[in-house]
């Protein structure tokens, strides 16, 4: 091959490479404003108040959420000390929804894994701030939450390796395929007054995979819902320790960490 040819083919790579990673970079400045979340998922009859719901909170990063506006149910918790997670409901969970799956209507899913993961990610967060005493099993001056998983969708395996071997060919691509491989997870939850049972906060909330030029998480089919899952229970106790006019920031869309 003619020196002047491989500089030519070696450049196009690079320039590829650098759209690439522009594009990426772009993304991920534009993800603050939504552009890259899941959308919305469609409310369970886990939610008691579907109807009171709102959009675009100003404090929480929820798709969905509801703060009981009543200054009196917030007084009597002020002074609760514990806080207490209750087994997460699985029963409203759907179908899988993702675009690409096996010849099987329905493949087997680590559904009670998943759930019991997500409580104790959600305790092992709480505990870790301290804000909070968390024990099992319901009692005095304890705050009692409320989880269901209502969608699971796992990341396309083999889809996320043929989308990662024609990177190293089209720089890119992994970042357009991306949009067909990935999985996603949707959860709802409620907190409640442990003492008299009164709703204190209902949410729901949808993450899909990350958009990104290559992740190790893409090789497992469940690690990115995992993920979304770390991220709701650091969320959750954020919004647990800040003011009620603080913003809680919600999970970019995109990310530029492989890991």
């Amino acid at each position: 091959m003619k020196p002047i040819l491989t500089h030519s083919i070696a450049g196009s790579r690079l320039a590829a490479l650098a759209l690439a990673a522009s594009l990426l970079g772009g993304a991920a400045a534009t993800a603050e404003a939504g552009l890259f979340r899941a959308k919305p998922a469609p409310v369970s009859e886990f939610i008691e108040n579907p109807e009171l719901l709102t959009s675009n909170s100003p404090r929480a990063p929820f798709h969905k959420y509801w703060r009981n506006p009543s200054p009196r149910a917030w007084a009597e918790v002020a002074d609760f000390e514990k806080i207490t997670f209750a087994p997460v409901e699985t029963c409203y969970l759907r179908p899988r929804s993702d675009l690409i799956r096996p010849r099987t209507t329905e493949e087997r899913r680590p559904v009670q894994e998943m759930a019991d993961y997500m409580r104790s990610r959600f305790e092992r967060r709480f505990a870790k701030s301290g804000e909070y005493l968390v024990v099992r099993g319901n009692g005095p001056k304890t705050l009692v939450v409320e989880l269901a998983l209502v969608e699971l969708n796992p990341s396309n395996f083999a889809g996320n390796i043929v989308k990662t071997g024609g990177s190293v060919f089209v720089p890119g691509v992994g970042f357009l395929g991306s949009q067909f491989t990935r999985g996603g997870i949707a959860i709802e939850g409620k907190i409640r007054n442990g003492e008299t049972g009164e709703l204190l906060v209902e949410f729901a909330d949808r993450q899909q995979d990350r958009t990104t030029l290559f992740s190790f998480r893409d090789f497992t089919p469940y690690a990115h819902d995992r993920a979304a899952i770390d991220d709701w229970a650091k969320q959750l106790d954020r919004l647990s320790r800040t003011p009620s006019t603080y913003r809680v920031r919600g999970s970019l869309g995109v990310a530029l960490n492989p890991f």
